[in-house]
């Protein structure tokens, strides 16, 4: 088979300005007023997630030394629902393989996982850990931005960390099954008042990235004010959401996905595939076929997700932790995300098999990109087809162009390898004027 040449190209994401993540921090805090109700030798609760947050453990470490200038005691609770098997240890290991331990934050590590049910929504339980129920105060600390399992008014942020960060796995598996019923906005939603009202939640820290994943600002909410105040966050965070810049692709080539990456191993809102049996679909972008290569190092076997990509290569499946990705997609009602696709033995093959089930194409037509994963877009390697189209759009793309680089077993390095070797394209004007996509 013969393969289309490559390009590269880069999109030319802004980035923010280096932020000083302690001093936003204590700025927010202390704006906020929080810290005024919290008293010396009272205990401080604050969430830990289990996403990839670049600036998370400088601001969870700032975050304790104010509540230590209290004279209080602060408690990192892993809020992560059913991530790390869903079990008080394995959460514990997630957040240490992010970088969060007692010594890199200050604080000890909750390491144990006891559910209370504190309420009910529409005969569902509302749970809470013992830990959130007997402490003085609650910081919900989370990045807003899109959620891969729906479209709504608010969706990855403090309010879902309410309910799925303090109630843990029992939090998310009772989530989840209210959102089959009534969706999941509305299950969230009414899960999270129940909490807001029934513990000792002060506010919450919200960070918003720019397009290179890396921290634009943070801004502290108090608890009065997150289910208005939220929306209006996602709708600040959409706009700065990295995306791909073609509308319509024939195959997907992607290097890795992820827990860390994202909820779904796959940012879903990147792909344009969802697949969640009672929300909506995302309209666009349209990708005829997904082809995945691995799995992350950090996701630790946790394969949710795989079941987005139409082919695997056979490294997904070995390095999968059967038993962890079937809880994850179990406890998510997402038993779809842990489907295994044809799986294929070298990356040659697995191109291959992707673009003989895209129907009638050739290497100057094809609409074909390669990524790293789908939280790192700045960078791709495209067909003709698309290098075309993304210099119309006025993105740098190099001239040259390149063959697959597969070696004598059919594999591919990492793009992110690829990438570190070669120059980056420059970008030039177009009719419509440069980065006009952004």
């Amino acid at each position: 088979m013969e393969f289309p040449k490559l390009h590269l190209v880069d999109q030319g994401f802004e980035q923010s300005c280096d932020l000083n993540v302690q001093h936003a921090v204590l700025d927010e805090v202390r704006r906020s007023g929080w810290l005024n109700r919290v008293s010396p030798g009272q205990r401080v609760l604050i969430t830990a997630g289990s996403r990839g947050v670049a600036c998370m453990t400088e601001a969870l470490r700032a975050v304790v030394s104010s509540i230590k200038s209290r004279g209080a005691n602060p408690l990192i609770l892993p809020a992560m629902g059913s991530h790390g098997g869903g079990s008080a240890r394995g959460q514990v290991e997630v957040l240490h393989h992010l970088g969060q331990t007692e010594e890199s934050l200050g604080a000890p590590l909750h390491d144990r996982l006891d559910p209370i049910a504190v309420g009910e929504v529409e005969g569902c339980p509302v749970y809470a850990d013992r830990a959130a129920v007997e402490t003085d105060h609650i910081l919900l600390v989370n990045r807003v931005k899109e959620h891969t399992e729906f479209i709504g008014p608010f969706e990855s942020g403090l309010i879902k960390m309410a309910v799925v960060g303090l109630g843990r796995i029992a939090g998310a598996e009772a989530m989840h099954q209210l959102a089959v019923r009534v969706s999941y906005v509305r299950a969230i939603q009414a899960m999270a008042r129940v909490l807001f009202a029934r513990l000792p939640v002060r506010g919450g820290l919200a960070i918003l990235e720019d397009k290179t994943n890396q921290v634009r600002r943070i801004e502290a909410v108090p608890a009065e004010a997150v289910f208005e105040r939220e929306p209006e966050l996602l709708r600040e965070a959409q706009q700065h959401h990295a995306a791909l810049p073609f509308e319509q692709m024939d195959v997907l080539l992607v290097d890795e996905i992820g827990k860390e990456i994202s909820g779904a191993g796959f940012d879903t809102k990147v792909i344009g595939r969802i697949m969640n049996i009672y929300e909506r679909e995302c309209e666009r972008p349209r990708i005829t076929r997904i082809a995945l290569r691995d799995l992350s190092e950090r996701t630790g076997g946790n394969a949710i997700g795989l079941g987005l990509a139409d082919f695997v290569h056979r490294r997904v499946v070995a390095k999968m932790d059967a038993e962890m990705t079937a809880l994850n997609c179990i406890t998510a009602v997402a038993p779809e995300k842990g489907r295994i696709p044809i799986s294929l033995p070298s990356d040659r093959r697995l191109l291959g098999a992707a673009l003989r089930s895209i129907g009638m194409w050739s290497p100057p037509s094809v609409r074909l990109a390669w990524i790293v994963n789908t939280s790192s877009l700045e960078q791709l390697a495209v067909s003709p087809a698309l290098a075309e189209e993304a210099r119309a759009k006025g993105l740098a793309v190099d001239a040259a162009g390149f063959p697959f680089p597969f070696d004598a077993d059919g594999e591919l390095p990492g793009l992110r390898r690829l990438l570190a070797g070669r120059q980056p394209p420059q970008p030039v004007e177009s009719p419509q004027g440069p980065g006009a996509h952004r």
